[in-house]
C-alpha cells in the first residue's frame, strides 16, 4: 500500500477511541498518529474538541533536550496518560507494599539513643538518615498537611545543624543542611508565612554555596524561591529562574525533570494571568514527564490545563479533558482535591452555557459550603464570585447580595486580606444601586485570583 492509501485508510472508531485513551501500544498507536497529523481533517473532527488541544505544535518553547524517547507515540498528555493508567493500576499493591517500610523508618526515627559503648560514628549515620526521611517526609505532607510538613521541616533543619563533619565531606553536609532549610523555606511559603519563607530560603541558597555545587541542588532552590516569587506576584522573577531551572535540567537529559521544569513555567504563566501562553509548556511538560515518579505532578499539570482552557474559552475542550481525567483524578485525590476539582466542573459547566446552569450551581454550592466547612476564605470568594455571575445570567440578582455579604463577613472575622475585603466591597456597593454586571463581576474575580494568588496549590 503506497503512502496515500495509507493516508486514505482511517482509524475505525474503536481505534480512535483506544489511542484517545492511550491504550494501543506505540507500534499500533504510530499509524493512528501519521494519519492525524498528516492533516485529515474528517478522523481530526471526530476527535474534537481534543485534536485541536493536543495536536496542535506549542510556540515559543525552550528548545528540548536533544535526547529522544525513539518513541512515536510521544507528544501531549496521551502519553502522561498511558503511564499514569499503567502506575494506577499498580499503585494499591506498592503502597501496601510500603506500609511495613514506613513503619519501620518510623520506628528508627522515634529509637531511643545509641547504647553505652556505640560508636559516635554510628549515631551520626543515624541521625543523617533520619534527617533524609523527614526531609522526604515533607514531600508526602506538601499537599496534605501544611503545618505538619513545617514542623516536619524544623525538626529536619535542627537535625541537619546538629550534625558535625566527619561523618561525611563537610561539602555533603552542606547540601543536606540546605535541602532541610530549603524543605522549611517552602512549608512556611504553603502557610502563607511569606517573610520567613523569603529568609529561609535565603539561608538555604547560601547554605548550598558551601556544599558541593550540585547544579539539582541548585535548581530545586530556584523552584522554590520561583514559587515564593509567583506568590509574591513578583512574576517577571520567579518566569527568569523558571527558564534557569529548565536550562539546568536540559543539560542533565533526564526528560523527567525538563518536563517537569516546562509544566512549572507554565504554573508561572497561569499564575501572572497569562494562561493562553502556559498551555503549550503544560502539553509538553505533560508529555515529557514520568506518572510512576510522580504522579501527583500530572494530576496538578492535567488540572491548569484544564482550568486554562476554560480561562481561554475553550470550555468544550476542557469539559472532554476533564471527563477523560476523571479516572485518574481518583487514584490521587486529597480532600481539598476533590473540592477544586467540584469547583473547576462548576467553572466547565458554567462556561459552557445553556443547558449547564444547573450542574454548574450544584457544583458552586456544594464548593462554596466545603471551603466553608474547610475555613478557606480565600476560596470561598473565588467561588462566590462564580455563583455571583451565573446567579446573574439567570436573572437571580436578588441572591447575589447575600453571597458577597457572607464572604465579606468571613475576611473580616479572619482579619486577613483588606485589599480583597476592598474588591467585595465595590462589588457590593455596585449591587445597592442596581450597577452590577458581568464585567464588574469578572473583574472582581480577576482581582481575587490576583491578591490571593493560586500559590499552584490552588491549581493542584
Amino acid at each position: 500500500m503506497d503512502e496515500g492509501d495509507r493516508r486514505r485508510h482511517h482509524p475505525s472508531p474503536d481505534e480512535l477511541d483506544r489511542f484517545l485513551l492511550g491504550e494501543m501500544s506505540p507500534r499500533q498507536a504510530a499509524p493512528v498518529l501519521a494519519h492525524l497529523i498528516h492533516g485529515c481533517a474528517e478522523c481530526q473532527r471526530k476527535l474534537e474538541p481534543l485534536a485541536s488541544v493536543m495536536l496542535g505544535a506549542p510556540s515559543q518553547l525552550p528548545e528540548p533536550s536533544s535526547e529522544s524517547s525513539g518513541n512515536e507515540y510521544d507528544f501531549p498528555l496521551f502519553k502522561a496518560f498511558a503511564s499514569a493508567r499503567r502506575y494506577a493500576a499498580t499503585r494499591a499493591v506498592e503502597k501496601e507494599r510500603r506500609v511495613p517500610a514506613v513503619s519501620a523508618v518510623k520506628q528508627a526515627a522515634a529509637s531511643k539513643p545509641p547504647a553505652p559503648g556505640a560508636s559516635i560514628l554510628e549515631a551520626k549515620g543515624r541521625d543523617w538518615a533520619r534527617c533524609e526521611w523527614l526531609i522526604e517526609r515533607c514531600h508526602a505532607l506538601r499537599h496534605t498537611d501544611p503545618e505538619s510538613m513545617v514542623l516536619t521541616a524544623t525538626m529536619a533543619v535542627v537535625l541537619a545543624e546538629r550534625l558535625q563533619p566527619g561523618l561525611s565531606e563537610p561539602a555533603a553536609l552542606a547540601d543536606l543542611q540546605a535541602y532541610a532549610l530549603a524543605e522549611l523555606g517552602n512549608s512556611q511559603r504553603i502557610v502563607d508565612n511569606v517573610a520567613d519563607a523569603e529568609a529561609t530560603l535565603s539561608a538555604a541558597v547560601d547554605r548550598a554555596g558551601q556544599g558541593t555545587g550540585s547544579p539539582r541542588l541548585l535548581a530545586y532552590l530556584m523552584d522554590l524561591t520561583a514559587s515564593l516569587y509567583t506568590d509574591l506576584r513578583r512574576y517577571d522573577e520567579a518566569l527568569q529562574l523558571r527558564d534557569a531551572v529548565y536550562a539546568i535540567y536540559a543539560k542533565t537529559g533526564d526528560r523527567h525533570l525538563i518536563g517537569g521544569a516546562l509544566i512549572s513555567k507554565g504554573f508561572s504563566l497561569i499564575n501572572a494571568l497569562r494562561a493562553e501562553e502556559g498551555i503549550p509548556f503544560l502539553t509538553q511538560g505533560l508529555a515529557m514527564i514520568d506518572a510512576a515518579r510522580d504522579p501527583k505532578l500530572v494530576m496538578t499539570g492535567v488540572f491548569n490545563l484544564i482550568w486554562s482552557l476554560v480561562e481561554c474559552g475553550q470550555p468544550p475542550q476542557a469539559d472532554s479533558l476533564f471527563r477523560l481525567s476523571q479516572a485518574f483524578f481518583s487514584t490521587q485525590i486529597e480532600r481539598i482535591d476533590a473540592i477544586k476539582c467540584v469547583w473547576l466542573e462548576g467553572r466547565i459547566a458554567a462556561a459552557l452555557g445553556e443547558g449547564e446552569e444547573e450542574r454548574a450551581e450544584r457544583c458552586f454550592r456544594e464548593a462554596l459550603a466545603s471551603y466553608e466547612e474547610v475555613r478557606m476564605p480565600g476560596y470561598v470568594a473565588m467561588v462566590s464570585i462564580d455563583l455571583a455571575i451565573l446567579c446573574l445570567r439567570t436573572g437571580r440578582n436578588a441572591e447575589i447580595a447575600p453571597l458577597i455579604e457572607e464572604t465579606i463577613g468571613a475576611f473580616r472575622s479572619f482579619g486577613i486580606h483588606r485589599e480583597v475585603i476592598g474588591t467585595l466591597l465595590v462589588v457590593h456597593e455596585a449591587l445597592k444601586k442596581s450597577q452590577v454586571t458581568e464585567a464588574l463581576l469578572r473583574t472582581a474575580g480577576t482581582e481575587l485570583l490576583s491578591a490571593l494568588g493560586y500559590k499552584e496549590q490552588i491549581l493542584g
